[in-house]
């Protein structure tokens, strides 16, 4: 015996039972708390200003980054989560690897105070430009993962097509890119411009949107496996 567990052992049968198939209603409301409270922290780093009365508005104005950063951020968290719960709508189950890169999409999510508050604190600096965009960045791109990973693990509701999978997908990453080349621009020497750049991301949005055509094979189902059943179900139904 080598130590190692059958394939038919206990354990992975354990393992099959409580990673894949079942509801997403626990994943889902987690994954809401994180994305509710990492868009609260957001307005942590804007402090009121401890001056004298008649200093007030000159005080008020000087924190303009800091608006700045905040509206952005709040922007990003929210249109991620739109798009993550309109994408669970689409998604009737569970599996091992899905719920892992959402872990990750959360750990980013929770991460955008830190690069908010970097970006507000030293504003077009080349530094604060990259960590907030590779940021941004990242959240798109695992966002694009997490959708990927559905289809191959067979979660998706039967009503998903090829085309309607690729439509997604294409939007997902739009951002993605967008925020990718503006690291390079910035790398570049030209931080003020990167940020800039970002404004790109809603006409390429609209672009993607409207360039989808429908190609042989789209109105097929797009799950690349069977959907996994819920343990205790038989094929036709509860």
């Amino acid at each position: 015996m080598n130590g190692k567990p059958s394939e038919n052992s206990v354990q992975d049968r354990y393992r099959v039972l409580v990673g894949n198939g079942g509801s997403t209603g626990r994943l889902e409301t987690f994954s809401d708390g994180v994305f509710a409270i990492a868009i609260t922290l957001l307005i942590l780093d804007i402090g009121v200003p401890d001056v004298p009365r008649a200093q007030l508005a000159e005080a008020l104005a000087e924190l303009a980054p800091k608006y700045f950063a905040y509206v952005l951020s709040f922007a990003v968290i929210a249109i991620s989560w739109i798009g993550h719960h309109r994408r669970f709508e689409l998604i009737g189950g569970r599996s091992q690897g899905f719920v892992r890169v959402n872990l990750l999409l959360l750990l980013l999510i929770a991460f955008v105070p830190f690069p908010t508050a970097v970006l507000s604190e030293y504003g077009s600096q080349t530094e604060a430009v990259v960590l907030y965009a590779a940021t941004v960045s990242a959240i798109s791109g695992v966002n694009g993962l997490l959708w990927v990973v559905a289809r191959r693990a067979g979660i998706l509701v039967p009503e998903v097509d090829r085309g309607v999978y690729r439509y997604v997908r294409r939007n997902i990453l739009v951002t993605c890119v967008v925020f990718a080349v503006s690291i390079g621009i910035a790398l570049l020497g030209q931080p003020l411009l990167a940020m800039y750049s970002w404004i790109l991301n809603w006409p390429a949005s609209v672009i993607a949107e409207r360039s989808t055509r429908l190609r042989s094979g789209d109105l097929e189902p797009a799950n690349a496996v069977p959907r996994i059943r819920t343990p205790g179900r038989s094929p036709e139904g509860p």
